[in-house]
């Protein structure tokens, strides 16, 4: 399915954003879709999108392999205009995270920077912003592949990679420069999605067991504060709702949407969603509409 641009102030603000990496449109679905409906919007987003992600108004973030972009549509509600598209000069996006995508830094997750197909550069963190383009990149020794990024509310950054070892990895960086430091304490198998719950916890998908790690601290020393949690099937990518309550994981594994009730000391699954999805596909990218 592929959907036109739709800008209509009748599309709900409140949902959920999916993306399909063998697929060439973001999906808007409304509500949490409990109902397996169709999704009722979408954004031509290009090919090759992994994670998509929203900001605190609702503005989507869709970075495309395919030409190397990162794309801005403006909210709140869902499935808006593009608001902007930014060239990562860097590598191949797969991950983003914003405060506010149109005003403040954009980090995006690249798997690998660009060179050689046939030994290419290992990933980086590059920083960008609608007004200035891409114009940073952060790199570490232990950063072979990079999967995820995540900004906390000081403005510091994290990455979750693997390193030439094919080890998990987590990388920190203070204001999301410099050369980072690799976080200590971590014991996910593989690399996934970062996300902050509304404790100020780490929360990290491992991609390779079907596992959600809640962590605290993580500059550079972590703490397990809860998990391994089991999901469904493995996910590289989870988003929380605004209320912090509610967990939508991209099951890769099957092909759907899994959703859970959150809490540090609990992830209770409670249904999943599939309408429009495949799991050729690659069900990868996530994201809460923030009006959940």
């Amino acid at each position: 399915m592929a959907f036109p641009q739709r800008i209509s102030r009748a599309t709900p603000r409140d949902g959920i954003y999916v993306s399909q990496f063998d697929g060439s449109s973001v999906y808007g679905y409304a509500g949490t879709n409990q109902r397996n409906a169709p999704p009722i919007c979408g954004e031509a987003s290009g090919d090759f999108v992994a994670d998509v992600a929203t900001d605190p108004k609702g503005d989507l973030i869709a970075p495309s392999q395919l030409g190397e972009v990162i794309n801005v549509y403006s909210g709140p509600h869902m499935c808006g205009p593009t608001a902007a598209t930014l060239d990562d000069t860097y590598g191949l996006p797969v991950d983003v995270a914003s405060a506010d995508a149109l005003t403040k830094p954009i980090a995006v997750a690249n798997i690998e920077d660009d060179g050689p197909i046939s030994n290419p550069p290992p990933g980086s963190i590059t920083i960008c912003s609608v007004a200035a383009g891409c114009t940073e990149n952060l790199t570490n020794s232990q950063m072979y592949r990079v999967a995820g990024v995540a900004i906390d509310r000081r403005g510091d950054c994290w990455a979750s990679a693997v390193d030439s070892s094919d080890s998990a990895t987590l990388v920190y960086f203070a204001k999301c420069s410099g050369k980072g430091r690799g976080a200590t304490g971590i014991q996910n198998t593989g690399y996934g999605g970062l996300e902050f719950d509304k404790k100020g916890n780490l929360l990290a998908l491992d991609g390779n067991a079907a596992h959600l790690f809640v962590y605290s601290g993580c500059r550079p020393a972590c703490k397990l504060v809860a998990g391994p949690f089991n999901l469904q099937g493995k996910s590289l990518y989870g988003k929380l709702d605004s209320k912090g309550t509610t967990f939508a994981a991209a099951d890769y594994q099957n092909g759907k949407v899994d959703i859970y009730k959150y809490s540090t000391s609990a992830l209770t699954y409670e249904f999943s969603f599939s309408q429009d999805l495949s799991k050729g596909a690659s069900v990868e990218g996530i994201a809460f509409a923030p009006g959940l």
